[in-house]
């Protein structure tokens, strides 16, 4: 009988993982999967008529259309960070198993996010395809890279954020406390360049406001990327990453045995 690949049993144990998640996250509750769709769609609903109610409009731009951009986008991204934290936890019993890893359950945890965001993007181009909103994409190759690259900063700081949380109960709260603050100073309701110059020098310390004007300006046409900062970017998206395996690395056993 031929000898597995330690690939190959990754593979085996990320598919297993990502259909318990499957079940255990949609297959008890129904409102689950509608949750993914209800919850940005709210959100543009209510921001789409507070700025028709003052007025507000970019030029060239369905209101509604960006809103969406900026909210599936960022839901994915604050997905994948939020739910990797507490993943360890939630399969800890999985770690008798030696072929399972605690990692495995970070990137499961991914996969289903990225299957969750996509479902809810092809909803709401149906929805926009049926309300007659301008959906033209400027480069749709660089809005998936875009989106991607989101995904993988959002991984990154989970990786990281999972394993200490694991010896520090009290980072998750915190984490969670700034999820707000996030949401509003992440450039997802107006463009960098609609901020006066000291706000945008500030805000642009953010990498987030990055990944936002990145996805935003490859998408429309009348948007651009002149304030987005690719090394910034890499840098953001590398060092949490070498820190999370770094530390994974270390602690996998006590994080197995905790």
């Amino acid at each position: 009988m031929k000898k597995r690949t330690s690939f190959s049993i990754f593979l085996s144990v990320v598919s297993a993982l990502f259909l318990r998640e499957v079940q255990t996250r949609f297959g008890t509750k129904k409102l689950g999967y509608l949750w993914a769709v209800i919850d940005p769609m709210v959100k543009v609903i209510v921001f789409s008529l507070m700025y028709l109610a003052v007025g507000t409009k970019m030029q060239g731009i369905d209101f509604p259309v960006f809103l969406a951009t900026s909210f599936l986008t960022y839901n994915f991204f604050s997905a994948v960070m939020n739910n990797s934290m507490p993943a360890f936890d939630a399969n800890r019993a999985l770690f008798s198993y030696k072929q399972v890893k605690p990692i495995d359950t970070i990137f499961s945890r991914f996969f289903i996010e990225f299957l969750v965001m996509s479902a809810t993007v092809i909803i709401f181009i149906c929805f926009g395809l049926y309300f007659d909103l301008n959906l033209a994409v400027k480069d749709f190759n660089l809005v998936i890279l875009s989106i991607i690259w989101f995904g993988i900063f959002g991984l990154s700081l989970g990786i990281l954020f999972a394993i200490i949380n694991t010896f520090y109960e009290t980072f998750g709260k915190i984490i969670n406390f700034t999820s707000m603050p996030l949401f509003l100073l992440s450039g997802l309701l107006y463009t960098v360049d609609s901020l006066p110059p000291i706000a945008r020098d500030i805000i642009l310390y953010n990498p987030i406001v990055h990944f936002i004007e990145m996805i935003h300006g490859n998408y429309f046409s009348v948007l651009n990327t002149d304030y987005v900062d690719y090394e910034y970017m890499i840098f953001w998206t590398i060092i949490p990453l070498f820190l999370g395996l770094l530390f994974y690395a270390r602690a996998e056993k006590k994080i197995i045995a905790s």
